[in-house]
């Protein structure tokens, strides 16, 4: 009769993770000095070496680089649009440069919107867009009567006036 040992699986997964851990302890420690270029530093994952002279480093992975948004996409004007005077003052809502537009947007679905006014260039205005409490996007360089969607908002632009620094647009339900 042959001796058997018995493993219970959460023992045996229990050694598998132990044993897992270890090896991916000894893989992240460091790196020894190359024998050929003893000049070299030794570097880690944890940002010891190329950091300390000021190169960049990730924390060793810790934190997430910064993905550049995309700016929303605009709709242009439809085909044989007339555009108005550009400081027609007819927009339900504006923006001035540096601030966000008046009056508040109307929630939708429980979420806010906010349109902040960042520049003016010729007819062109440089608008973003922040829904709820995240992050500003921009939205692409907008004009008069071309209309932009930011989630369950679209805005249509009916005043760029630079002399006033102020952009006009209705919400379009």
């Amino acid at each position: 009769m042959s001796a058997r040992i018995a493993v219970r699986p959460s023992a045996a997964r229990l050694a598998g993770a132990l044993l897992a851990l270890s090896l991916v302890t000894a893989g992240c420690g460091g790196s020894t000095p190359d024998p050929e270029h003893p000049s070299e530093s030794p570097t880690t994952d944890a940002g010891d070496g190329a950091s300390d002279a000021g190169g960049a480093s990730d924390g060793g992975g810790q934190t997430a680089a910064a993905v550049p948004q995309e700016a929303y996409p605009i709709t242009p004007a439809p085909e044989g649009f007339t555009p108005p005077d550009p400081c027609s003052g007819e927009g339900a809502y504006f923006a001035e440069i540096g601030g966000t537009a008046t009056p508040d947007l109307p929630e939708r679905a429980g979420e806010s919107l906010t349109i902040t006014a960042e520049g003016i260039e010729g007819a062109d205005a440089q608008l973003t867009a922040t829904l709820g409490d995240g992050n500003s996007r921009p939205i692409e360089d907008i004009t008069l009567g071309e209309t932009a969607t930011i989630d369950l908002w679209t805005i249509s632009v009916t005043s760029v006036c630079e002399d006033t620094q102020q952009v006009e647009f209705d919400v379009i339900d």
